[in-house]
């Protein structure tokens, strides 16, 4: 390794900064000129690597190891660690300060707190902000974090930035130890001891245990990467893996021999093996807990008492509709089961017999909880019940805070009834905690769901295994109605269906009913076709409600370059609009009155008036307001403000378009569909019926005939490895090797 360069420096420009990378470069100043090698014309010098973001001017003292820069024909330095020290005097305290946060703050913190070591104050928590005007805890823990940041981390920081180890990762590695010292000696133990906090891989721990001359054939190197790969496997869809293809996979990665692999396999804590199959504990256990509910809800189901005729022929005459035979008979299930499976197709009234139960419901006077997997999903099944509706995440959350003081009854739903849409898209975990929550003795359940639709993104194949086990009362919905209108149910029927209506040398604009368009036009004419279409739907529809679909998130017709390219349509740059980038390749610049989405659940954030909420994964609003001085942008949501840093702007992306695995579960008046045959591979019939479900009242689908054909000829993968269905049939693997 390079001989390591202590010196003290200032930044003076900020080159580039990768907010979720951490990745960075700075031109700097020294008065230690000896140490460096300073360019001969700028008079500075080129730090870079892994950096918290650093204050311009402000002192630090660094880490750093030179390499020559061809390009610069000078050297750069490498940032092994840097840190700013604490001022213990007043003054230099105060110009410390106004670097962290805005200089009101300080001066207001100063007005009430003059001449005193206010850092110390702060840091043991002895300064009264119900005193200082303007000042609130946000403030204060910004302060704090910084200091923090500088002091308790800095051993770990100098340690670990060698490896290129991000400071977040290693604020988090302390977090969890308690000590920075402790963060040092456990992975001078072990490397993998990196593998605590998330974030951090297989591979960049492995990395750093090779620079250590860690040994190769260690069985701390063989168990982590054993996990590595079952981890790798279950965010495939997969809920195992085959102990042999674990092995084969394991031996490529670490370039040992298998019995050495195939010795720890039964050794790892986390892993179990069952039968020829290898699982996460977790997973496999939260599988077997599903099954077993499942079969005991049925098992021990109790009749409502409710007269299934009457109710159908007073709902039929108060709503003026017909049910078929198929709907009828889902109410004996309801009345029959405390478990039940609602499978339907687009068009097959899915949404008018769940208005029916909630109405049965109301009327036995039964208590009932909605839910749905995604804070879009929940919204759009607030809209079409009028009813309140969350998100599965959530009431599982509020599940566990109860006041109960019986042990055996504290976490469960006090519902007697929960109705859980957009079922296809709930995992095997998710369901795990969510029956995890249901007392079987009380409660009943119902799920509704597509069976067409793609398959949950996270591991399992919940709705799939419980109805091809047969197991659970299922009632089939396959008479589409309206499909004789054309228009979106009878084109999206006949992707599912695998009908072809448009031929594959045909070129232009084609219209369907009066509410679908299949623009087929070369590659070369993509962009400017979804531009145009989107132009013409601003005719009629809000920015909002207009969703525009693609496969995939890079290339030119990806959704980060159709957002660029709507965002200057619908937001353009203006002289006085505030702007703010984040990010490197792709870079992402955010004006205020963006359309943004929040991809992240955040529990128990701070809104405008400091008052804790929950803000879930598909959540959307605008940024009203870029506080550059406070670096934060404001988030308008409907019901909310949120201020949020400019470091969370990682959870935020453009709404505008969305991917098509991302649409599911939301719905809006217009959809615009950009199918290209450059996205032909991960394309087939469940992704594009998926994406085209989501429109209420207009469709348009730009894309090449051929691509749409070629596409409805492909199904999604069912093929995931899972346990559930085995289970549910009483066929699986019950005990661990």
């Amino acid at each position: 390794m390079s001989e390591v360069i202590k010196v003290r420096l200032r930044p003076v420009k900020e080159l580039w900064y990768d907010d979720i990378s951490s990745k960075a470069g700075y031109s700097c100043i020294t008065d230690e000129v000896d140490k460096v090698e300073v360019h001969k014309d700028f008079k500075n010098f080129v730090i870079k690597g892994t950096l918290p973001k650093l204050t311009l001017r402000m002192e630090y003292n660094a880490n750093l190891v030179g390499e020559y820069d061809k390009k610069r024909k000078s050297m750069t330095y490498i940032v092994q660690s840097i840190f700013e020290d604490i001022p213990k005097d007043i003054d230099k305290q105060r110009v410390y300060l106004n670097q962290i946060v805005a200089p009101r703050y300080v001066d207001a913190i100063y007005k009430e707190y003059p001449n005193q070591d206010v850092i110390t104050l702060i840091m043991n928590d002895q300064l009264d902000i119900s005193k200082v005007k303007g000042v609130g805890n946000k403030i204060i823990s910004r302060i704090k974090n910084k200091v923090e940041q500088n002091v308790e981390y800095r051993e770990a920081m100098e340690f670990l930035g060698q490896f290129d180890i991000k400071p977040k990762f290693i604020i988090n590695l302390v977090k969890h130890y308690k000590s920075s010292k402790l963060v040092v000696q456990k992975v001078k133990e072990c490397p993998y001891n990196l593998l605590t906090v998330r974030g951090i891989g297989f591979k960049k721990a492995d990395d750093v245990a090779m620079k250590m001359k860690y040994p190769r054939d260690s069985k701390e190197r063989i168990v982590a990467a054993i996990e590595y790969i079952v981890e790798e496997n279950e965010k495939d869809g997969h809920t195992y893996i085959k102990q042999d293809k674990l092995i084969e996979e394991a031996y490529q990665l670490l370039g040992i021999s298998h019995s050495l692999i195939s010795e720890q396999i039964f050794e790892t804590e986390n892993i179990g093996v069952f039968g020829d199959a290898v699982a996460i504990k977790r997973t496999y256990f939260a599988e077997k807990y599903v099954a077993g509910i499942l079969k005991d809800m049925v098992n021990h189901s109790a009749e409502l008492n409710f007269n299934v005729e009457k109710f159908i022929e007073k709902q039929e005459k108060e709503n003026s509709i017909k049910l078929t035979d198929q709907q009828k008979q889902f109410f004996y299930n309801i009345k029959k089961y405390n478990v039940n499976l609602l499978v339907g197709f687009a068009g097959c009234g899915k949404s008018a017999l769940q208005k029916l139960v909630i109405s049965l419901l109301e009327e036995l006077k039964m208590t009932y909880l909605l839910l749905a997997p995604t804070g879009k999903a929940s919204r759009v099944l607030s809209e079409y019940t009028k009813r309140k509706a969350m998100t599965v995440h959530k009431a599982v959350l509020m599940g566990q805070i109860d006041n109960s003081e019986d042990e055996d009854d504290k976490n469960y739903f006090k519902d007697d009834f929960i109705i859980v849409d957009e079922a296809s898209m709930v995992d095997v975990k998710l369901a795990s905690q969510l029956l995890n929550r249901v007392d079987p003795e009380r409660t009943r359940l119902l799920f509704i769901g597509d069976s067409f639709q793609i398959p949950s993104v996270q591991c399992g194949l919940f709705l799939h295994d419980c109805i091809e086990s047969k197991a659970i009362p299922t009632t089939m919905l396959d008479i589409v109605f309206r499909q004789k209108e054309g228009g979106i149910l009878d084109v999206m029927t006949k992707i599912r269906l695998k009908e072809k209506f448009i031929s594959n040398n045909e070129w232009g604009i084609k219209e369907y009913g009066d509410n679908c368009i299949v623009a087929a036009v070369p590659q070369e004419k993509m962009e400017g076709g979804y531009k145009y279409f989107y132009n013409e739907m601003l005719k009629q529809y809000k920015p909002e409600d207009i969703m525009v679909l693609s496969p995939q998130k890079k290339g030119n017709l990806g959704t980060f370059a159709i957002n660029q390219s709507l965002q200057d349509i619908v937001n353009p740059s203006e002289g006085n609009k505030e702007e703010v980038s984040h990010g490197k390749d792709p870079e992402f610049i955010y004006r205020e009155n963006d359309y943004v989405m929040n991809i992240l659940n955040s529990y128990g954030i701070m809104n405008e008036r400091e008052q804790e909420i929950d803000i879930v994964n598909g959540e959307t609003g605008y940024i009203r307001k870029i506080d550059k001085e406070n670096r934060e942008v404001l988030l308008d949501l409907d019901y909310d403000k949120v201020p949020l840093e400019f470091k969370q702007l990682k959870q935020l992306l453009h709404a505008w378009c969305i991917t098509l695995h991302k649409s599911q579960g939301s719905g809006s008046k217009c959809v615009i569909m950009v199918v290209d045959k450059a996205h032909k591979f991960q394309l087939n019939a469940n992704l594009i019926y998926t994406g085209g479900t989501r429109s209420k009242d207009m469709l348009i689908i730009i894309s090449q005939a051929e691509t749409l054909n070629y596409a409805m000829k492909k199904n999604a993968n069912l093929q995931r490895n899972t346990f559930l269905l085995d289970m549910l049939t009483d066929n699986g693997v019950n005990n661990e090797q």
